[in-house]
């Protein structure tokens, strides 16, 4: 019989689940930069991002495999030093609080806009942080199992949804599909991290990874194609419903898709209802993990028996940057240090240290040889 209780082990699949967790949310002006920049070469600047970043992942998994039993946080302040291995956990942590902070104020902002338009965003973002936060707070075990429940109910109903909408594409909008701008894609490439930001927490997971069966790059190569295609539908849908020009100048693009769409006398009226009741699901997901990633980085850095403190010491900071954040000046500058953030972290920061490892182990066995023979 399976062991239901078990709370420090995960399969390779539960490790799929949650990398897409953490992916699979669309929040307000996050394709905003991607459309901006690619233009209608988007999806391929999509295309292209998903297979870079999953390069990055791959990386991820390979140093993992050089600390079987360890985290980053645990092997980074024995191998860089005290000082440096503490700086890239930190630079960890500050990936994913700023982009968590943008989510928060992203999804604050719809939810009072389409829902609650009486009620202060700043409310709803305190409720919200809040569930996350009693959440974070049980063990791993716990955690997980919701993850795994809210991934299989609710974010299957929000992608129907999504695809429901598709009636209102008009593939003349999406035309061409080539861009002539090489530089434009490229940057609308870069751009797409702050979709796919959330598989950092590889570093985190892979220790507690059950080895044997299926390995894990495959299937956190399927968490980042089930990711990328809920993405590409995204854009499709704003650039081939909105126009570019419309897409790149609304709002809360997908829910205002999602709403055009009528199928008056059934209970699907108003289908953007329900597509947010589902997506805020996704949104619970997305937070709680980051905020569970932060405290746990800080708690295996700092040598705590408990994640605790850190989530709670986490929430007073999350929620005056969320709340910062409505002033669109300050949501910007967040947004682009979150990027810097995250592209130094994945792009600099891990293959200089996967490079390190794979240096300093390849002359201990040259070492080790020359003093055999």
């Amino acid at each position: 019989m399976a062991n239901l209780e078990a709370k420090t082990r995960m399969s390779p699949l539960q490790l799929a689940i949650v990398i897409a967790s953490t992916m699979v949310v669309i929040t307000g002006r996050v394709t905003e930069p991607i459309i901006n920049y690619a233009g209608h070469g988007a999806w391929l600047a999509l295309l292209a991002g998903t297979a870079a970043f999953y390069g990055v992942a791959w990386l991820m998994i390979k140093l993992g495999g050089l600390f079987p039993d360890e985290s980053f946080a645990e092997y980074l302040p024995r191998f860089l030093g005290r000082w440096l291995g503490g700086a890239a956990v930190w630079l960890f942590v500050a990936v994913f609080f700023l982009q968590t902070a943008i989510i928060l104020q992203g999804a604050s902002r719809e939810i009072t806009f389409f829902m609650f338009d009486r009620t202060p965003f700043e409310v709803v973002e305190g409720g919200l942080l809040l569930v996350c936060v009693y959440c974070c707070l049980q063990d791993w075990g716990t955690i997980l199992r919701v993850v795994q429940f809210v991934f299989f109910t609710a974010l299957p109903v929000g992608l129907f949804l999504l695809v429901i909408s598709l009636v209102g594409f008009r593939f003349m909008n999406f035309l061409p599909l080539w861009p002539e701008d090489a530089t434009g894609l490229a940057k609308g490439a870069l751009h797409t991290f702050s979709l796919f930001q959330g598989y950092e927490c590889l570093l985190l997971l892979l220790p507690i990874v059950s080895k044997g069966g299926i390995r894990p790059a495959k299937t956190v190569a399927g968490a980042f194609a089930l990711s990328g295609g809920v993405f590409l539908l995204g854009i499709v849908l704003e650039i081939g419903v909105l126009t570019l020009e419309g897409a790149k100048n609304a709002s809360f693009a997908l829910l205002t898709i999602v709403r055009s769409v009528e199928i008056p006398g059934t209970f699907l009226e108003r289908l953007d209802t329900y597509f947010l009741l589902f997506w805020v699901q996704g949104i619970f997901l997305s937070v709680t993990l980051a905020v569970y990633f932060m405290a746990q980085a800080l708690t295996l850095l700092y040598r705590y028996a408990d994640h605790r403190p850190f989530v709670l010491a986490l929430v007073p900071p999350l929620f005056i940057l969320g709340d910062a954040a409505h002033h669109i000046k300050v949501f910007e500058g967040l947004r682009a240090a979150a990027d810097w953030a995250g592209l130094a972290f994945s792009l600099v920061v891990v293959p200089v240290i996967f490079a390190l490892v794979w240096w300093r182990r390849r002359r201990e066995r040259g070492a080790e040889q020359a003093r055999g023979t």
